[in-house]
This record gives C-alpha cells, sequence and structure tokens, in this order.
C-alpha cells in the first residue's frame, strides 16, 4: 500500500482575506448607506475625502472574487448576499 503523502503548496496555510480594521471615519462613513455590507466584517470601506476612487465607491468587498475585489457602489444597493458575516467590535480601531 502507498503511503499517501501530504501535497506542499507555495502558499503559506494562512493565506486568503483578512477582514479589514476601520478607522472611525470609515464606520461613521459607511452608516449613511441602506447596503447590507455596511454590517458584514468583509467589506473595506473608502476613506472619506479621498480623490483616487471613483466618486460613488463606498467600498470594497475583500471575499468576493478575492485576490482581487469587488466595487459596492452608492447607487446599486446591495440587499442580500451569500457571504454576508456580522462585523465584530475587533474590527473597529480603538484610540
Amino acid at each position: 500500500m502507498e503511503s499517501e503523502a501530504k501535497e506542499k503548496f507555495s502558499f503559506p496555510e494562512d493565506a486568503g482575506p483578512k477582514p479589514p480594521i476601520l478607522t472611525p471615519e470609515q464606520a461613521e462613513f459607511i452608516k449613511q448607506f441602506p447596503h447590507k455590507c455596511k454590517d458584514c466584517k468583509w467589506l473595506k470601506p473608502i476613506i472619506p475625502g479621498t480623490v483616487f476612487p471613483p466618486a460613488d465607491l463606498v467600498g470594497y468587498c475583500k471575499i468576493i472574487h478575492w485576490p482581487f475585489y469587488w466595487c459596492v457602489s452608492k447607487y446599486v444597493v446591495v440587499k442580500n448576499c451569500k457571504w454576508f458575516e456580522e462585523r465584530s467590535e475587533d474590527q473597529y480601531l480603538k484610540h
């Protein structure tokens, strides 16, 4: 009987998306939108006042299409999501 060797992969064991840590400005910014995403642990909101992302962008979903991001727009409201997970208190930056 052949022994089964464990496959070795080139990526680390803890590879994959990590939930973002939100600043107080980001937490306040996302409260104004009716998206289900605003309470999800995978939403990475934009930093308010930045000029780089498009004007209609709320943030990025880090779980859909990983390792790329799914853009969440102000105008396309997300009401239900298969990957929704409630955000925990340890995701907020403490002063």
